[in-house]
Order: C-alpha cells, then structure tokens, then sequence
C-alpha cells in the first residue's frame, strides 16, 4: 500500500508523521499549485466545491508517483458535502482512468482508531502513540500560526515572521520522536518571541470568516494572512481543526452557537455558515476593524429563459442584482449575486417538453420528484432539490403555481388632453371580467387604429366571418361600459373576415398601455399579471376564443393558442397555471411565417377549467403525463442527453427562498452554503464594521484577489483610525 491524502496547508506534515508512525509507505501530497487545481477542475463534476476539485489535483500528482490509496476523512460537521467527497472522487478517478482506493473515517475517536487499525494493523499502543503525536504537532503548528498573526504587523523587520515559520515547519517535518518534538517546541516559541516587533504599535484587526478548508490553507486562499500582516493588519481566526474537536467534544458549544444566531438562521448549512455567523458576530462584539468571508465556489449556459417580474423571461446572462425573479415558492425575490464563470465539461440537455427544458451542468439542483413503477403503476415519492445528473427519464421537475395576487378594482386613466374628445373622456377603466374578456379578444385578434400613423384615435378587432359571437359579446361589452363609436366592415380583399371599429381615443390608449401593440410585441401590463385568477381566466378565455383552435375527437381533445408575442405566450402560459391548467408551449417555425409560440391545452379536463360556456368538452378519462399538486405541476422528463461543452456558464443567490425558475422549471440557486452571504452583508449593514467576501474556485486570479485586499486594506485602516478619533474626542 502507498497512501496519499489531501493537502491541507501547515496541518500536512501533521498527518504524514500520523500514517508514517503506523509504519505505512506514505506518498505525501504536494503543495497546491495552479497546475494541480486546473488538472482537478477538469475531471471533477462542475457543481461541487473548490476544496473537491483541489483535492483531486493533489491525488493525480501522488497517483503520478505511485500512490495506490487515498485516506480521507468524511465530515467536519455540519452538513457540508465533504461527507459524499469519497463517493464521487471515486468516481471521477475512476471515469478519468485512475484505479485508487479511497477509505474514508469518520471525526469521531472510534472512527478514526478502527481506520487505522483496519489499514496498519498496529497494536493499539501503536495507533495511540501516532495518534497523539500527531496531535502535538497539530497543537504546535496552530501555536506558531497564532503568533505569526499577532507578530506580522508589529515586527520592525518586514519578513522576519514569514521567514522563521517556514524554517521551522521544514525543521518540523524532519521530527520523528515525541522528545525532539518537546524540545522544537520550546527553541521555535522563543526563536518567534526574539523577534522585534513594536509592541506600543495597535493595528487595525480584521476576522477571517468562512469554510474550515479555505480559511486555513494559504496555499488556495492566496496567503491572506500573510499579505494582510505586511499591511499592518492583525488576523484572527477561529476556523481550524482544534476548533472542530472542541466541538466534538463538547456539543454545548455547538448549542451556543446556533442560540447566538438563531435571529439570522435557524437551519443548518454547508461552508461552516453558522459558524461564520457566529465569529463575525462575536468579532463585532470585540471592536474589530474588518471582517473577510472566504468561501469556495462551484449553472446555466447562455440564453436560458428565467422568470423575472411582470412574468416575462430574461436571459440569465442578462440578470441584475436587485431583480425580481419568481422562485419555486411561486413568489418573487431579490436577486442578490449574479455568478458568471468558464466551464468545459458535460452539460445535460433536460427535455420536459416543447420550451419546458433546461441545458443545466450534472451538479446542479433542480425541484424534482423521482418515480418508479410498482405493481404495474407508476409512483412519484418525495419532492425535493436534487442534483440533475441524479434524474432520470421519467422523473418529474416542478413548475410552481405563482401566489402574489394584488386587490386591483381598476385601471386609472391619468393622461391630459388638449383637444376635446369626440366621445367618452374615460379616465378609469373597472378591472371587471367582461371587459377582462374583452383585453382577451384583443390580444388575439386586435391592433390600435392611429391617425397619420400618430395618434391613437380606437381600436380594430379582426375575426373570421362565422365569428359573429365574439364580435357581438364586444359590441356588447362596449355598449355597457363606454360611449364609443362601434362599425363593422365588410373588406372585399378579404371575403371570410369581419372588422369591428371601436372608435374612443382614451379606450385605445388605456388599451395600449395595458397589453402593447402590434402582434408580435403585445405584452400584458403587470396589473393584470397580480389580478386574482379567476379574472385572468377571462382573459385566458378571449385570447382562446379570439386566437384558439379546439378538437374535441376520440384520441384528441385539445385548445391551441397561437402568438408571435414570445413575452406574451410566456404571460399567457403562467395565467394558465394561476388557474391550474397544465399548458405545453412550442415554439413553431412554419416556413414563410414569423415564428410564433403555441400554448396547447392537451386534456379535457384542462380544458374545463377555462370555464368557457361556448365550449362543449366531451367526458372523457384523462390520461396525462404531468402530474398536479397543491403547489405545483410535475412535468415529466422525456429525454436527458449529455453533451460536451466549452464556455460561458451562469448562476444566480436569490433572497430567501434560493431557487428561481428556469425555462418554466424550479431550479436552486448556487450552492446552499452561498446563502449565509446574505446573512453577513445584513449583519454588516447593521453593524457598519467593513466587510469583504471572496469566492475562491479554479477561475479565480491571484491578482484579481490581491486588487479587492488593496481597496479593503485602505477601508479597514480609515474604519480604525476614525474610531480611535472618537474615543479620543
């Protein structure tokens, strides 16, 4: 056996003595470096986290040199994902082409004593002497780190610190029994303690914050600690491994822990978030100058269509920090980070059906609930986010039934006019459901009537000679709600159509602004998209009735809905889920016409729903493939295809809920532990301490880390300085 582990910064010389002690060939891992990142970024899956990708880097390098074993462990508590990492580094190695083994141990002392037992097979003497002279050199290692943060900013030689660290972490490496290790320890405190530092000197102190791996390995933090001492500033951070066994040890500390920031969350999450809430809480409470959040890192590709206000869809690439975008919760919610980064790898191509699809990476998670057949018939159990490489054809991905609903009576007409109008000077337009129904007729079938192409002077609704109905249920809503001139028209180009002329100049404006103009841009007014649902089923209702084809035949009964308004369909289809009918939308490309966008009603009791007294559905059983809830609708999954990829990948943080909606789905934002960023800008407002949050991962520069401590370094100093003015005055 040649057993490798994950690099993990100064704690490394630690565990290599740990497994040699044991009298294992050990192949320790290399220091990480640029090259060994990249190399691990591009066997790893997308989604998961940077300390992943970064520790298959340093195994390739040890597997290079004959490494046949990882030994890993899987939990720092919490619920950070480090607990599947043998699982899926298994499996990456493996598809790459590496046949390793991986053992992993859990953090409890049973977990780690039958590990090493089971791969040593040393006397139990044996195992505990390494394991506690492992601990020493843990203890010492912490030791020194603790007093280089405290000398950096006070010595009077620049460097000094630095220098005498890593002479003694190489005299450390070279230690092999428990009394050179006494004795190291009392000749490096006093080698430290001989270093000049001005001790009247008060610097500003900044907390280092964030997950346990990144906060603690210079070596992917780019040596923060180090570059902030040359400033001048003092670094602390609680974050390292002692920490975690006093937790261990001791669960009330725990306890307090989630006490203190019960106020900001009561859920556990990944990336130490509760711990970082908690240190950054307890560093206001001791005057700090500055807090930084260190976080690891791990989408979409270009063009996919997300859910924003007014129920439109926008580009992901095209989303803002403060947009509103509806959430798998059926609500709208703050976009509070936008995430753009460089991807090569697989990307799965979702197929729900028509525009109900998705080009996602395999890690990231989607609302979806797995099915299976059992006795003949298919069952769906649990509704959950989960990664999408773990769905299958068959399963389903949820589309939220929207919930934000305004108590709208009317439209207020404010425009001032110079001229006198011929008729009606209507100023206020009831949000009632025939003239609702009206709007319906209009985007199906109408257009604005200008005068020299200029001003609006009414409206035109054009139908098919047999539509006499519709244009009578018109002439009839606008007799009862508005003095207008109403004429129809005969056109001999055009023998099967009727043309009926509204004629009311303030009715063709108020329309304007309520669903657009021309048919390819018509758009509905946000008013309209908050209204309660069963009067957006009268809208739903016109537009069928104006633009609709219903088959009602053995093996089809169906409602096709045809626009060339893109923003319009996409409104069309949500009004339709409000009202719990499971619409399909297909984008049509018919040669010699402008695309359009069809909205499918497929079942007759969908159909039913409309309410439409001028249809007759036949009773017939349903057969479906979606699936309703109280919440949601389930589409099914008709296909998934991997694919390669090579470019631009997007993400979104999103307030609260963490999840928006693409292309019609429910999707989770970025990673879960991403969320507790929020949480500390809230506490940073609250508190005015400054505050910087870097996300680290394969994409992120060194210079681009160094540019954002330069400009945080000056904020810290001014934060301190003022508050010592202060407390002079």
């Amino acid at each position: 056996m040649k057993l490798t582990f994950p690099y993990w910064g100064n704690y490394t010389i630690a565990f290599k003595s740990l497994i040699e002690k044991l009298g294992i060939e050990v192949i320790p891992p290399e220091r990480t470096n640029p090259e060994a990142i990249q190399e691990g970024a591009k066997i790893s899956p997308e989604m998961y986290c940077f300390p992943l990708k970064v520790n298959i880097g340093n195994y390739l390098a040890a597997i290079k040199k004959g490494a046949d074993t990882i030994l890993m462990v899987t939990s720092l508590t919490g619920s950070c994902r480090l607990r599947y990492y043998g699982i899926i580094q298994d499996k990456a190695l493996a598809e790459a082409g590496y046949k390793v083994k991986i053992i992993t141990f859990g953090q409890g002392p049973k977990d780690i004593y039958l590990t090493l037992k089971e791969i040593s097979g040393a006397s139990s003497s044996k195992i505990l002497k390494a394991i506690y002279f492992c601990f020493k050199e843990l203890k010492i290692i912490e030791g020194l780190e603790k007093k280089a943060q405290h000398f950096r900013p006070r010595e009077k030689i620049k460097g000094k610190t630095d220098e005498t660290l890593r002479k003694a972490f190489l005299e450390l490496e070279e230690i092999k029994e428990l009394k050179e290790l006494s004795e190291f320890k009392k000749k490096i405190f006093k080698e430290i303690a001989e270093i000049e530092i001005d001790k009247d000197k008060n610097p500003s102190r900044v907390g280092l914050i964030g997950e346990i791996y990144t906060v603690s390995d210079s070596a992917i933090n780019f040596g923060i600690e180090e570059k902030l001492g040359k400033e001048g500033i003092e670094v602390q951070r609680e974050m390292d491994v002692s920490y975690h066994v006093k937790k261990g040890i001791f669960p009330w500390k725990d306890w307090q822990i989630q006490r203190k920031i019960m106020p900001y969350l009561q859920s556990t999450v990944g990336g130490h978030g509760r711990d970082a809430i908690y240190e950054m809480l307890d560093y206001i409470k001791k005057d700090f100058d500055g807090i930084i959040h260190l976080l690891p890192y791990g989408c979409f590709v270009k063009d996919t269509g997300i859910t924003v206000e007014g129920y439109l869809q926008k580009p992901i690439q095209d989303i803002k920090m403060g947009e509103k975008v509806l959430t798998h919760k059926g609500e709208f919610k703050k976009v509070t980070k936008t995430f753009r980064r460089d991807y090569k790898g697989q990307i799965l191509k979702v197929d729900c059906g028509g525009k109900l699809n998705l080009e996602i990476t395999p890690e990231h998670p989607v609302l979806l609930a797995k099915s299976f057949v059992r006795n003949h018939k298919k069952i769906i159990q649990g509704l959950d986010f989960v990664p999408t490489k773990e769905a299958k054809k068959g399963d389903f991905i949820a589309i939220p039934i929207p919930k934000g609903v305004k108590n709208l009576k009317s439209f207020e007409w404010q425009k001032e006019y110079r001229r006198k109008p011929k008729w009606e000077d209507i100023k206020k337009f009831p949000y009632s459901p025939e003239l609702l129904r009206m709007l319906g007729y209009w985007l199906a079938e109408g257009s604005i009537h200008r005068e020299e192409k200029r001003y609006v002077r009414g409206v035109y609704f054009s139908f098919a000679r047999h539509e006499k109905d519709y244009i009578n249920d018109i002439i009839d809503i606008i007799k009862k709600n508005f003095r207008a001139r109403i004429g129809q028209d005969k056109r001999p180009d055009r023998p099967n159509s009727a043309e009926l002329y509204i004629g009311n100049r303030n009715l063709g404006e108020i329309i304007l602004a309520l669903c657009g103009e021309r048919c390819d841009t018509k758009i509905l007014h946000n008013n309209l998209m908050t209204l309660e649902a069963p009067l957006q089923k009268e809208i739903l209702k016109g537009f069928f009735r104006g633009d609709g084809c219903f088959t009602d035949k053995y093996g089809e009964t169906t409602y096709r809905g045809v626009t060339t308004s893109k923003n319009l369909a996409t409104q069309l289809f949500w009004l339709l889920v409000r009202n719990r009918i499971k619409p399909s939308f297909v984008e049509q490309h018919i040669k010699n016409r402008k695309l359009s966008y069809m909205l499918k009603i497929a079942n007759a009791e969908g159909i039913k729903r409309l309410e439409d007294e001028r249809l007759t559905v036949t009773n017939r059983k349903n057969y479906v493939r979606f699936r309703e809830l109280k919440d949601y609708f389930l589409a099914p999954i008709r296909e998934i295809e991997t694919i390669d990829f090579e470019g631009k990948v997007y993400n979104l943080e999103v307030k609260d809920h963490h999840s928006y909606v693409a292309n019609f789905l429910a999707c989770h934002n970025c990673m879960p532990e991403v969320t507790v960023r929020p949480i500390l800008e809230k506490i940073h407002l609250q508190s005015r301490i400054p505050f910087l949050s870097l996300s680290l991962d394969e994409q992120v520069a060194e210079a681009g880390i160094d540019t954002r401590i330069e400009a945080f370094v000056d904020v810290v100093k001014n934060y301190h300085q003022n508050k010592n003015s202060k407390k002079i005055i």
